[in-house]
């Protein structure tokens, strides 16, 4: 990993041809977030830098010729605890943006900016971009603020991050989102059109493929997600709980690690599926990909939880149907509906409808045919309208049209 000191040298020795951009996110490396990775490596018309303050699983998760910067500071300070709290509030007040960086931390990343010189700035997630805002803000450099799921919606109950980000969007120079529910909710909030822009990460489908034809006459269901409430997991496996009882050769396999998996498990062994449904735990996008492939329907029953917190744009879904998996998964509860057309590439189920999910996942189970024409069609869905490919594409002439804003005032503060 380099260092600040030699990544400092580095970005003047390596620089080439492309413009030099800085995408800086909390954390680079989760298993939740393969898609972060994958945007880092899919760009072609940028050179990115990246600023983090966690990197994790790292021989996954390789960066190689990518410079970056691992920040020796609190991910969070906005989460301290009695008096620090409070002092990381009030050095923000002036500002009315209560996420800023401040102090050491903040002159570490301006030195660091100064020397890369980037022509604009990608922040994942909303709290990353209010972080920035007063470093961009200073060296005049373009910030494009990335939004993705929670920081529009269950974050926003908190009051210090509410204020913050209706006070700061106006000095986002664009904002990318996952959804158009994400959408309306900016523009009901007087940010003009032109600067929001919706692009779901999408999934790579030259690597999630078809699956091979299967041996084994079982039928397996696949859920892949976090072990969180909005992901539904529990109702996912009452609904299997009733199609098992009627469709013995069936299997539910579980990818994905979280709180709530002492529960589930819990759950299964209480409804008698215990060798029916297997938890496998946090998994590689390798793990993920083989899985799908030998699995036959896709399921996920997200939910809106009573924190309110909604889906973006999820991507196992489209990597399931890039698989040419047939998915049953709920609408109304963020940006899942958009990628799936109900009864063409699978099924949408209201929220919390166990009986519904049921019926659907049997009636996929008990029929070969339309579970091929259903994945079949999902990946031509994907294909056209969320190849990761050509999402990355869309975002780079975001940054390439905001990198046009620079004026060179980090030039002048090296001279």
């Amino acid at each position: 990993m380099i260092g600040m000191d030699q990544l400092n040298k580095n970005a003047n020795n390596e620089r080439c041809g492309k413009l030099a951009f800085i995408v800086v996110a909390r954390q680079i490396g989760a298993l939740s977030e393969t898609w972060l990775w994958r945007q880092l490596k899919g760009f072609t018309r940028l050179k990115p830098y990246v600023l983090t303050w966690k990197y994790l699983n790292q021989e996954t998760f390789k960066l190689d010729d990518i410079a970056t910067c691992i920040l020796p500071f609190d991910p969070w300070p906005e989460h301290k605890r009695g008096l620090g709290r409070w002092i990381y509030r009030l050095r923000n007040l002036p500002r009315v943006n209560f996420y800023g960086s401040v102090g050491a931390e903040r002159h570490a990343i301006e030195k660091w900016l100064v020397d890369v010189q980037p022509k604009v700035m990608l922040c994942h997630f909303g709290p990353t971009a209010l972080k920035l805002l007063p470093i961009a803000k200073h060296l005049d450099i373009p910030l494009v603020a990335h939004f993705h799921g929670v920081d529009l919606s269950s974050s926003l109950r908190n009051r210090w991050y509410r204020w913050s980000l209706l006070a700061g969007m106006k000095d986002f120079d664009a904002m990318v989102v996952v959804g158009s529910h994400q959408y309306h909710w900016m523009i009901q909030r007087g940010v003009p059109p032109e600067r929001v822009h919706i692009i779901p990460c999408g999934a790579p489908t030259q690597l999630f493929k078809p699956k091979e034809p299967r041996k084994s006459e079982q039928i397996q269901f696949i859920a892949v997600s976090s072990l969180v409430e909005k992901k539904g997991v529990k109702y996912t496996i009452r609904a299997f709980a009733k199609v098992s009882h009627v469709f013995y050769n069936t299997k539910l396999l579980i990818l994905g690690d979280g709180p709530l998996r002492q529960d589930l498990e819990a759950l299964t062994h209480n409804l008698g599926l215990t060798g029916k449904v297997s938890f496998a735990g946090a998994s590689s996008p390798d793990q993920v990909q083989r899985c799908l492939q030998q699995s036959d329907v896709f399921v996920q029953h997200s939910i809106i939880p009573s924190s309110g917190a909604m889906e973006g744009s999820p991507v196992a879904i489209a990597e399931a149907s890039s698989s040419a998996l047939p998915v049953i998964v709920t609408h109304g509860c963020g940006g899942t509906e958009k990628l799936v057309v109900h009864g063409e590439t699978g099924f949408l189920v209201p929220q919390r409808d166990i009986e519904t999910m049921a019926r659907y996942m049997l009636k996929l189970a008990r029929d070969p045919a339309l579970r091929k024409r259903l994945g079949s069609a999902g990946r031509k869905h994907i294909m056209a309208e969320f190849n990761s490919e050509n999402q990355i594409s869309k975002l780079e002439d975001v940054l390439l049209k905001c990198s046009d804003k620079s004026n060179g005032s980090l030039a002048n503060l090296m001279s």
